[in-house]
């Protein structure tokens, strides 16, 4: 039993008061502060769920006032990792929390076939190591730091530093001291700018709900048919066998912007069938990351508190109606006038594209005023007078200028697809509706167009030519570019 053992500190994680332990006690090597502290040497140092604790426990001084649940969750990443979880599976990852099994958890977690990569990096804001220094008279490790997804320190709106010595370390036993791993080689997790900083700010507000919020474990659907009450209500689906995948995900993309659900490590192919944004919405077989439900939770605007304190409900296998309020319809009604106004020599496909939700909400809910209400269509589509061989060579003409433009600018790279291209000649309806009557334009852009490794080796070498100068690590240039 040891005769001492720091209190923590508010929103310190566990890693981080043994680190400062190992530091006040004076051991001379990782391997003996493991000794006083688990009466072990076998022990990793877990980060984000540790395990162990209840040995811990035992080994500290008998007026101290820590105890098991108090660590994991206080301490740790427990309650983030288990918040969309069963009962009995996050009672399951408590027990080997507690106890000596931590190989066992992420296993637990049921995630291993999400796809999402395991960032075991320590990350700090350097505001914070300056005010703690002031109040502490040391800096530590704070568990809403550690949380995937967050970019950004919530407290100073300010942008996080990667420890790089949390990577660059081989003894997985050893606990790095904040105090001691500060260098001038720690890079920033992401650079911020507005929209980010935007969808940051709800992202880091719904994580501290759930880190101090003392919510109930959920059934296994449970937030499945949630999300399907609000796409429905959104006008996204019309019952649980009934969902427009399709606008869906455009519209999820449209909300988010590809280069967001990079840095989360969250982006998804449209035409996979088996992505996750698609795979969320249907029966639960599997555990989805808590990024993926925090995403679903912002894009459909659900007040998490409300969510979380709501009983179970389950939608229908039928069509379902709901009477939709004049204020509901004023709402949307409002959204579609505004954007016809800023655009009134625009087609309405054009519009569509600007903002799918709302149109697919009046198209579902108020149809003859949608009707009444949008720029009168074109009839060039099937008209024999369109000379589609001309047509072709003009689109082509113009397509090979953006195409060229695109990979010669000196501008953050963007990914070429033909969503991407239609919208920079403003012309999305047409190559969507109409590419097949183009053969030349269409077998350009299927030429041009670029998957998504190919657009992620193009990000890596801009990184290389346009933002880092000193030859640094692969990993490095790999997070610069937005690649997991």
């Amino acid at each position: 039993m040891v005769t001492f053992f720091p209190m923590p500190y508010p929103d310190e994680t566990l890693y981080s008061m043994i680190a400062r332990y190992h530091i006040w006690s004076g051991n001379l090597n990782s391997k003996a502060t493991l000794r006083d502290l688990f009466n072990t040497t076998s022990v990793t140092a877990g980060r984000e769920l540790p395990a162990n604790i209840n040995l811990l426990i035992n080994n500290l001084p008998d007026k101290c006032t820590l105890t098991v649940d108090k660590i994991i969750k206080n301490h740790t990443l427990y309650k983030y990792y288990t918040a969309f979880l069963t009962s009995e599976r996050a009672n399951y990852i408590y027990d080997l929390m507690a106890e000596g099994k931590g190989s066992l958890i992420f296993t637990g977690l049921g995630m291993c076939n999400n796809n999402m990569k395991i960032d075991s990096s320590l990350k700090y804001c350097k505001v914070c190591v300056d005010s703690e220094r002031d109040n502490f008279g040391e800096a530590f490790w704070h568990v809403e730091h550690q949380v995937p997804g967050v970019l950004m320190c919530q407290k100073h709106l300010s942008e996080l530093c990667i420890c790089t010595k949390s990577i660059e370390m081989k003894n997985r036993q050893e606990y790095l001291n904040l105090e001691l791993s500060i260098s001038n080689k720690d890079t920033i997790v992401a650079h911020l700018n507005t929209k980010i900083i935007e969808y940051q700010k709800k992202f880091c507000k719904n994580v501290n709900n759930i880190i101090n919020g003392g919510f109930g474990f959920k059934k296994m659907n449970f937030f499945r048919e949630h999300y399907l009450k609000e796409l429905i209500d959104k006008g996204m689906a019309e019952s649980r066998m009934k969902i427009y995948q399709q606008d869906l995900l455009r519209d999820f993309k449209s909300y988010f912007g590809d280069d967001y659900l990079e840095l989360l490590g969250c982006n998804f192919d449209i035409d996979n069938k088996f992505n996750w944004v698609t795979t969320i919405t249907r029966k639960h077989r599997k555990s989805f990351h808590p990024i993926q439900h925090l995403l679903m939770i912002e894009y459909l605007n659900i007040d998490i508190n409300e969510l979380f304190n709501a009983n179970y409900i389950e939608v229908k296998k039928g069509k379902t109606y709901f009477n939709k309020t004049d204020e509901e319809k004023a709402i949307y009604r409002q959204k579609w006038l505004e954007l016809r106004k800023k655009h009134p020599n625009n087609s309405k496909s054009f519009i569509i594209d600007l903002d799918i939700a709302t149109y697919t909400w009046l198209n579902r809910h108020d149809k003859n005023w949608i009707k009444e209400n949008s720029p009168i269509k074109k009839t060039y589509g099937y008209s024999k007078k369109i000379d589609w061989e001309k047509r072709d060579e003009e689109i082509l003409q113009e397509i090979k200028r953006v195409v060229e433009a695109m990979y010669n600018s000196k501008e953050k790279p963007e990914r070429i697809t033909v969503g991407a291209v239609g919208r920079k000649i403003g012309k999305v309806y047409l190559l969507r509706k109409y590419l097949d009557k183009m053969p030349k334009t269409k077998e350009y852009l299927q030429e041009k167009a670029e998957s998504v490794k190919e657009f992620q080796n193009r990000r890596i070498k801009w990184v290389k030519e346009n933002v880092t100068t000193n030859g640094e690590n692969e990993w490095i240039v790999r997070r610069e570019a937005g690649v997991k």
